[in-house]
């Protein structure tokens, strides 16, 4: 497990310094008005990513081990011609976007959800390594036409980013049909109790995704806010300091990844409950640690990376710290429900979150401007985490107490730690 949750990180940190390439590349040569644009381009690909998962994404993670995974792929697929298709004609009749980049964003939707479709499967055989391959392919090969574009090609607009994106997606798609291939088995060990494969892929997809569009509301629904409220330039440098927190959680998430799949194969309650404790008491101390490298950065780093408009970044951070660590409990607690086909409780989880983002962002946004929303965005990761705490506190009997290290636990990281380092020596 350690291997996989170590190559799980080391993938999460490159696609996050390879995200922030491309977030310093954009913000110096585009702008705080090109990097708004692009923050809105992939909001909009993420919103219909959401719906196509509805039948492709994270729970086939947890039907993978139940059901023939070749149905379990065909009606994915299927599913992703229907809605990226059904998105392209009632956006044509709604929406104001043109029509040049509403053929991109749904082309661009359609071949990440089939690489999405067979990461998911290749993930619920536990087959992480190949799905980390897969991820790292795609942002690599994304940075490198980005820059051939902007650089090579001289194209220094919005539109560079969209055809490495187009590469980057295509690439992670014929990647990972290779690797599926490699692994691919029909197999079923946990019996799946007689349940229709069409009418779980529905029912568990469509509340897990249910909390996904919420917590996605939640997360980003600001940005439309503030680009109606204030400006695009706002939504620029908040969509900066967000994506700089969110790489605080690059430990919590993989390690999450990891226990996501462990649990859906496993049919032991008390190992499953314990694995999550002991695994969010990690990741609370590896948050705190980043936490704290994060917050001694100065101002002048954020104008360096980002340009003269960026130095408000660092204040935005300060004010999500506190919600952004305590929703290592949303993220850690969160999966060891998805892993029990317990979807409804990150579901009204999500909900809680919105809700208080809606309320405080409406609130604070006129009066405090991009800080109203961080101060939002923190409340919220922190009501969120608050619900999904008690619901599994009332399902383990731990006291409040056992969630958190001690001086035991953190004598053992460093023991472990060290052992690591010294046989990485020898």
């Amino acid at each position: 497990m350690f291997k996989n949750i170590s190559t799980t990180f080391a993938s999460n940190f490159i696609n996050a310094l390879l995200n922030l390439l491309i977030a310093v590349v954009i913000s110096q040569f585009l702008g705080a008005e090109g990097k708004g644009e692009q923050s809105i381009i992939i909001t909009n690909i993420s919103i219909i990513l959401l719906i196509n998962n509805i039948i492709g994404g994270a729970t086939i993670v947890y039907l993978v081990p139940r059901f023939d995974n070749k149905k379990i792929l065909l009606f994915s697929y299927l599913w992703a011609i229907v809605i990226c298709s059904f998105t392209f004609i009632v956006s044509l009749v709604v929406s104001d976007i043109s029509i040049q980049y509403l053929i991109h964003i749904c082309v661009l939707t359609f071949i990440s959800s089939l690489a999405s479709a067979n990461m998911m499967i290749l993930l619920g055989k536990e087959k992480i390594i190949s799905k980390n391959i897969v991820t790292i392919i795609q942002i690599a090969i994304t940075v490198i036409f980005l820059l051939i574009f902007m650089f090579v090609l001289n194209i220094k607009d919005i539109k560079s980013y969209i055809y490495s994106l187009y590469i980057g997606c295509s690439m992670s798609l014929i990647f990972s049909i290779i690797l599926l291939d490699k692994h691919w088995n029909a197999g079923q060990k946990i019996d799946n109790q007689g349940k229709s494969l069409i009418s779980s892929m529905f029912r568990l997809g469509f509340v897990n995704q249910l909390s996904h569009i919420t917590q996605m509301m939640s997360f980003r629904l600001s940005f439309y806010l503030l680009l109606i409220m204030i400006n695009k330039d706002s939504v620029g440098i908040y969509s900066v300091a967000v994506a700089i927190v969110e790489s605080v959680w690059l430990i919590t998430k993989s390690i999450a990844v990891v226990q996501y799949a462990r649990i859906t194969n496993s049919t032991d309650e008390n190992y499953n409950i314990q694995l999550t404790v002991n695994l969010l008491k990690t990741s609370l101390v590896m948050c705190f640690i980043m936490i704290i490298v994060l917050s001694a950065l100065p101002v002048s780093f954020f104008r360096l990376m980002f340009g003269a408009e960026f130095g408000n970044v660092k204040y935005l951070i300060l004010i999500m710290i506190p919600g952004v660590f305590f929703y290592n409990f949303a993220l850690i607690l969160g999966h060891y429900f998805s892993g029990k086909g317990k979807y409804y409780i990150n579901t009204i989880s999500s909900v809680i979150g919105l809700a208080v983002t809606i309320i405080l962002c409406l609130i604070l946004i006129p009066k405090y401007g991009y800080y109203g929303t961080a101060i939002a965005a923190s409340i919220s990761f922190l009501t969120t985490a608050f619900y999904v705490f008690l619901k599994f506190k009332k399902t383990s009997g731990f006291k409040t107490s056992s969630f958190f290290p001690n001086k035991e636990d953190i004598k053992n990281y460093y023991s472990t730690i060290w052992e690591i380092i010294c046989s990485k020596r020898k």
